[in-house]
């Protein structure tokens, strides 16, 4: 339990209507004339729990929470455990328009709303109706209402896999979500009403709109059995569109991961990064967390991290940069910036609970400066954090190895205890070192900088990597965590080609391959088959004569239905065979491609 920041007791459910249509819009707007305040608004959540990750989300714009009870952490891992790896987290925004600082913050209770902003006469305005909501889908999903319903939120960003190449959304032929995606959830939302910028959020937000329209999906895949140690099973994925429709330029832009990750007991926490892999990251001190009971890990306890798989771009003007992105992520939709580059992880820092003996210039935020001071990887008082051997300034803080002691992490430079951490504010000591107490630790992912602008219109994208893994041991527990995250960069870069999705896990009579829909195709087409026992499956594609061009599966799967894609946008029109081999069990099927 959080105590130290104020925090509203909201309890609320979330649940999805199966209704199939929609009340009176209530529209609410806020114009110079004045602002006419709407009781629409109730901070809801919704559930990814796909694999062996299980999280929820908030209509305000954070994560990891479970809102259903007050100052209840939302990241459980395994799914199913009651053990938590996160308390909270969100993607928060401090910035200068016309010189006036603005922050939409995003850490404990968020400062969003679902809706998105208008512009009128060059006065920016929130809008919000009933259609502003969660939407959310799954590789199963052929009659929800949000399934029928995915085409209201399209204008405004929502994903779908264009099964025609058309370019258009047409429903009951493009399938809602993330290519393959087994969960994939969808909101609008907006930081332009101004009742709820407060400096109760718990990062001390409270400053006016900065007019951002943030369109987030989040998804995430199930390969094989969804419980199963499997990587790709322990990561979510976040995308992040955010817009600058406040009609001024964003100076000085700070956007920042603002995360509270309390590791079960969240008393004896040590955290790091990896600067390659733009990660920031979360493990236990030492090799037992907490009692061992719930919610506590125990023996030989997790870490858990997020990161920056895609970062905001900006322009160098360099011939030898270049920035590539599909949207949305998985789509044949690519993106091609040259002369951009990616900013990356500008710095990782953290702040601690105001109480507890900690730093007085490392505690909680209490004002909008010192939250922005924050993000720009300073301390709340605009002092630097020091490296412990060269005494330099930095902004990146243990970026070492915690499992082999290289370098600096939280138990010292290259293992020497006493030069973990210095212990200084603004004039203060900045060469003595000292060990680290392991404690309740809150840390920032930073991206942006003093040159970085979001000109109005501007908009900037950003995919995040969730991840948990567990080793043999606390420390190995983070090798194996980068371990994750190299598979889930592996994923972005490969434009989310995680093939296989499960759709029931009822035991089926026998193998079968099913015929490819649609079929002809052009472009894509999806193949249904089923397994009957535990064994290895592979489907390959071949030519007329038979030579081999594609393999669509090739792994362990347990007994269930499952889906897989054939992607032939690089391939020629003509007649295709595809085989299904599992055990002694083999099965072909022809299937046409006209473009």
């Amino acid at each position: 339990m959080k105590t130290g920041l104020f925090r509203a007791a909201v309890i609320v459910f979330c649940f999805f209507p199966l209704c199939l249509t929609y009340p009176k819009p209530d529209i609410k707007f806020f114009t110079s004339d004045g602002y006419t305040k709407s009781s629409l608004f109730i901070r809801n959540q919704a559930r990814l729990d796909a694999n062996r990750v299980d999280t929820w989300i908030q209509n305000s714009g954070t994560f990891n929470q479970d809102i259903r009870t007050n100052n209840t952490p939302g990241l459980m891992w395994p799914k199913g455990s009651n053990r938590y790896a996160s308390f909270t987290a969100g993607i928060s925004i401090g910035t200068y328009v016309e010189g006036q600082l603005k922050l939409a913050v995003c850490s404990y209770m968020g400062e969003y709303e679902p809706g998105y902003i208008n512009i009128s006469g060059g006065v920016p305005s929130p809008v919000t109706n009933t259609d502003f909501k969660f939407y959310k889908v799954t590789s199963t999903d052929s009659s929800s209402y949000d399934y029928l319903n995915w085409g209201l939120m399209i204008p405004y960003g929502a994903p779908y896999v264009d099964r025609n190449n058309n370019g258009v959304y047409d429903q009951g032929i493009d399938r809602p979500g993330i290519k393959n995606a087994v969960q994939t959830i969808f909101i609008c939302m907006t930081d332009g009403f101004p009742e709820t910028h407060n400096q109760s959020e718990g990062f001390s937000g409270g400053t006016a709109p900065v007019f951002s329209e943030m369109r987030l999906t989040a998804w995430a895949y199930s390969k094989g059995d969804s419980l199963s140690p499997d990587p790709v099973n322990d990561i979510q994925f976040l995308s992040y569109v955010i817009i600058n429709k406040s009609t001024k330029n964003w100076d000085s832009t700070m956007i920042s991961v603002v995360s509270d990750p309390d590791l079960g007991d969240g008393s004896d926490d040590f955290i790091g990064c990896d600067t390659t892999l733009n990660l920031g990251y979360i493990y236990n001190a030492d090799n037992f967390d907490g009692t061992g009971s719930v919610p506590s890990y125990g023996l030989n306890p997790p870490s858990s991290g997020i990161s920056y798989l895609l970062s905001p771009a900006y322009y160098t003007g360099s011939i030898n940069d270049t920035v590539i992105y599909y949207d949305p992520p998985g789509s044949n939709n690519k993106i091609i910036k040259p002369r951009y580059r990616e900013l990356g992880m500008t710095s990782f820092t953290y702040f601690a609970k105001s109480s507890g003996g900690n730093l007085s210039c490392e505690a909680e935020p209490g004002t909008q400066i010192e939250a922005y001071r924050f993000l720009s990887g300073l301390k709340k008082d605009g002092s630097m954090w020091f490296h412990p051997s060269t005494k330099q300034r930095t902004r990146k803080v243990y970026p070492g190895n915690p499992e082999t002691r290289e370098g600096w992490t939280e138990f010292g430079y290259n293992g020497a205890v006493n030069m973990a951490v210095i212990k200084s504010c603004a004039g203060g000591d900045s060469t003595s070192t000292y060990m680290s107490v392991p404690s309740d630790r809150r840390y920032l992912i930073n991206t942006g900088g003093k040159n970085y602008k979001v000109n109005a219109g501007d908009t900037v994208r950003i995919i995040l990597g969730q991840m948990v893994a567990r080793g043999t041991s606390n420390v190995n527990s983070v090798t194996k965590l980068r371990n994750v995250c190299l598979t889930a960069k592996d994923i972005y870069r490969s434009n989310f080609a995680v093939r296989v999705s499960s759709i029931s896990e009822s035991v089926p009579e026998s193998f079968s391959l099913g015929q490819n829909y649609p079929n002809p195709f052009n472009a894509s087409s999806r193949i249904q088959f089923q397994v009957r026992d535990y064994e290895n499956v592979k489907i390959t594609v071949y030519g007329l004569l038979g030579n081999e061009l594609a393999t669509l599966v090739n792994e362990k799967l347990k007994p269930g239905t499952y889906e897989t894609e054939f992607d032939g946008s690089s391939f020629g029109s003509g007649v295709y065979f595809y085989r299904i081999t599992a055990g002694s069990f083999t099965q072909t099927r022809k299937m046409i491609l006209i473009k």
